[in-house]
C-alpha cells in the first residue's frame, strides 16, 4: 500500500511555496539592509558636519588670531611695562592658540567618531545566513 501524497504537500507545491517565501524573504532582507545602510549613513553625515563644524571653529580661532594681534590685551600687558611693540601682538595670540585648539579638539573627536563606525549592515547579513540555513533545511527535509 503506497499513499499518494496529499496535493497540498506535493513537491511542485512544496517547491512554489519555497520559491514564494525565498522571494518575500529577499524582499524583506533588501529592505532591512536599505534601513540599516541608511542609519549607518547618517552616523557618518553627522560626524562629517562635526567635523566641517570643529574645522570653522579652528578657523574662527585663527581670525581671533589675527585680528586680535594689535587689540584684545595688548593695553594691559603695556601697562604691566612690556614693550607696546611686543604687547600688540602677544596677548591675542594667547586667545587665538586658545579658540584654535578648541578647534583642534573637536576635530579630533569627531574623526575618532568617524574611525569606529560601522557600515557594515551586520544584522542583515546574520540573517542572511540564518535564511540560508533554513532554506537548506527545507530542502533537505523535503526531498
Amino acid at each position: 500500500m503506497t499513499s499518494e501524497p496529499s496535493s497540498s504537500h506535493s513537491l511542485p507545491t512544496l517547491l512554489r511555496e519555497l520559491r514564494d517565501e525565498t522571494t518575500t524573504l529577499l524582499r524583506q532582507e533588501v529592505a532591512l539592509a536599505k534601513t540599516e545602510l541608511n542609519e549607518n549613513v547618517s552616523h557618518l553625515v553627522r560626524h562629517s558636519l562635526q567635523i566641517a563644524i570643529g574645522g570653522l571653529v579652528a578657523y574662527a580661532g585663527l581670525i581671533v588670531l589675527l585680528i586680535g594681534l594689535g587689540h584684545l590685551i595688548g593695553a594691559i600687558v603695556v601697562r604691566a611695562g612690556i614693550d607696546p611693540g611686543v604687547a600688540t601682538w602677544i596677548a591675542p595670540a594667547m586667545v587665538g592658540l586658545v579658540v584654535a585648539i578648541i578647534g583642534w579638539a573637536m576635530l579630533n573627536r569627531a574623526k575618532h567618531a568617524i574611525a569606529h563606525e560601522d557600515v557594515v549592515p551586520r544584522q542583515t547579513i546574520e540573517s542572511l545566513r540564518e535564511n540560508k540555513e533554513w532554506a537548506q533545511n527545507k530542502l533537505r527535509h523535503s526531498s
